[in-house]
């Protein structure tokens, strides 16, 4: 039985940039009896109902995005928005998630630990070593001296979080406990990129 991998890409450049790059490394890694289903934000055009599909057949994630001002992507901020009625849904719950960023220089790791804990409020699972921060000036250092910078992060860094990522789908038919979470109303329909977005909240003083 095959069973997936969605790369959830969230960075602002899309399929051009380094997040691209690097989740496409991790698809690389996945035995024969997984696949890689990937899902770029920033160029997404379905329906709300598809990408939730999408989801929902996925046995784990691995959400990828460059850092911006001290945050991920926008197309990834907005994907939580968009998505927050799914929380503890077949969407998420239970399912392995691990972060994939790339950066210039600092605040990747901050970024990638914020992240993780957004996803698990979603449901998910946090393996051991589920997240990678890939920059710039590390790549350069460790270029400069392997030696000295061995224990910085490197593309083969991400074979580990991957290898995490498949070991933790055996924890799937785990029956979790859940606490109440308030229904917000789902959005549905074409998937909005931006714009308003009416969740059914209510208004307070």
């Amino acid at each position: 039985m095959t069973s997936r991998l969605l790369l959830l890409n969230g960075s602002l450049r899309g399929g051009e940039g380094n997040t691209e790059r690097f989740l496409q490394r991790a698809a690389t890694t996945l035995p024969a009896h997984w696949q890689a289903d990937r899902v770029c934000l920033a160029d997404y055009h379905g329906t709300v109902e598809a990408l939730a599909d999408r989801l929902s057949h996925a046995d784990a994630f691995l959400i990828g995005s460059g850092v911006y001002w001290g945050s991920w992507g926008s197309p990834l901020q907005r994907f939580l928005e968009v998505m927050t009625s799914y929380e503890l849904s077949p969407c998420f719950l239970g399912k392995p998630a691990g972060a994939l960023i790339s950066a210039d220089s600092v605040g990747g790791l901050d970024v990638a630990q914020r992240l993780l804990g957004a996803f698990s409020l979603l449901g998910c699972l946090l393996p051991p070593l589920a997240s990678v921060v890939l920059s710039r000036v590390a790549c350069a250092a460790t270029l400069a001296d392997p030696e000295a910078n061995a224990d910085v992060w490197q593309v083969d860094d991400i074979d580990v979080v991957v290898s995490n990522l498949l070991r933790a789908r055996a924890f799937a038919e785990t029956e979790w406990a859940t606490w109440p979470v308030r229904e917000l109303g789902r959005i549905e329909g074409a998937y909005p990129t931006h714009g308003p977005l009416a969740a059914g909240l209510q208004k307070f003083a």
